[in-house]
């Protein structure tokens, strides 16, 4: 009769299914459960087809560890979703509610028929001596928030809410860093496909973006340097690393290390590539008068795995680079879930600290 207010997050990438499950003791959060479940779905696959298996994979996976909870958040990104910072006019919730449409048309690419809107106002402002607001306009195809609406029932949950990776990535960092300084950090989520960018200042997200350079572009990169098929550029690049310091170049070039040179070259180009898109979106940040500069740069998602990645990242940005820890904010609990899951983690994370509260 009374079900467990807990939520289940439940990051469905193309790669594979995260799922992050917390609980309060003494008003303290607690990890209770975590998993990460490896898709092997060929890309021929139907779009129904692939949607049951990702359903039974989660519907296994929730009986076998016996898990309560029967509220589940997910998220997406991608070209589903566009999400834009615009000055409106100065509105009351009740008449943005009724002209959302019309105020945000000119700003979304997509067929205003075809896309759940959605705006959050972060504050009021002055501009040309007349008064407004500064929003944030997401918007996402109807198709896609129902594919995941549709996983989750089938895999017998109910479906709270379709969150963005990047903001589901914000509510993970306020718990990592509760109080918000006078600099920015900028988050890179680098999945199997897309990067997720976030910009967070003063606890809010001031840029969006997804790129597409990912682990995807790694596995490529590997595959042509070195003529083999992805399955063995993925288990070399979970042995191999970037070469970053003279000291590890040496080391490699003495041993004859081939597939080492080869795959730290292949990464380093695809970072490289990273790396310009990043500057842009940073250089796009600095432009709207932002007083707060980088600060820190996080990694999360499953590519991040890739040895000396934030060595090498640093070295690009010349600033601090660090893979996250999800549940660093846990007591005693950070280091449960095994290092080399954890950054995969991340969106799932911030997906399952959201309260039902959000939805009361």
């Amino acid at each position: 009769m009374f079900p467990s207010r807990e939520i289940v997050g439940i990051d469905i990438g193309s790669y594979a299914v995260k799922i992050v499950c917390f609980t309060e003791e003494k008003k303290q959060p607690r990890l209770k459960d975590w998993g990460h479940i490896p898709l092997a779905i060929k890309p021929d696959t139907p779009p129904e087809e692939k949607k049951a298996i990702i359903s039974q994979e989660i519907k296994n996976y929730i009986k076998k560890k016996g898990i309560q909870a029967k509220y589940a958040a997910a998220s997406i990104s991608g070209n589903a979703v566009i999400v834009r910072y615009v000055k409106l006019p100065k509105l009351t919730k009740k008449e943005l509610a009724l002209t959302l449409n019309v105020e945000a048309e000119p700003f979304i690419p997509f067929d205003i028929k075809d896309v759940n809107l959605t705006c959050y106002i972060l504050n009021d402002i002055t501009e040309d001596n007349q008064p407004k607001m500064e929003t944030v306009l997401v918007a996402a195809k109807k198709e896609a928030v129902k594919d995941k609406l549709d996983i989750l029932s089938d895999a017998g949950l109910d479906p709270l809410v379709i969150d963005v990776d990047s903001f589901a990535l914000e509510t993970l960092y306020s718990h990592l860093a509760p109080q918000a300084d006078n600099n920015a950090v900028l988050i890179l989520n680098i999945g199997h496909k897309v990067t997720n960018l976030s910009i967070i200042s003063q606890g809010t997200t001031r840029v969006v973006r997804d790129i597409f350079i990912a682990g995807s572009t790694f596995d490529k990169a590997v595959q042509k340097i070195l003529k083999i098929d992805a399955a063995g550029a993925d288990a070399i690049k979970k042995t191999k690393g970037l070469l970053v310091s003279d000291e590890d170049k040496a080391a490699a070039i003495e041993a004859f290390d081939k597939e080492g040179i080869a795959v730290s070259k292949a990464a380093a180009g695809v970072l490289k590539d990273l790396y310009t898109e990043v500057s842009r979106s940073i250089d796009f940040y600095l432009s709207q008068g932002m007083d707060h500069s980088i600060s820190k740069i996080i990694l999360s998602g499953g590519a991040v795995n890739l040895g000396n990645i934030a060595k090498f990242m640093t070295s690009e940005f010349k600033v601090p680079v660090e893979i996250v820890n999800p549940f660093a904010f846990l007591p005693e609990q950070g280091n449960k879930v095994p290092k080399e899951i954890r950054p995969a983690l991340a969106v799932a994370a911030g997906l399952a600290l959201r309260k039902l509260k959000d939805w009361d």
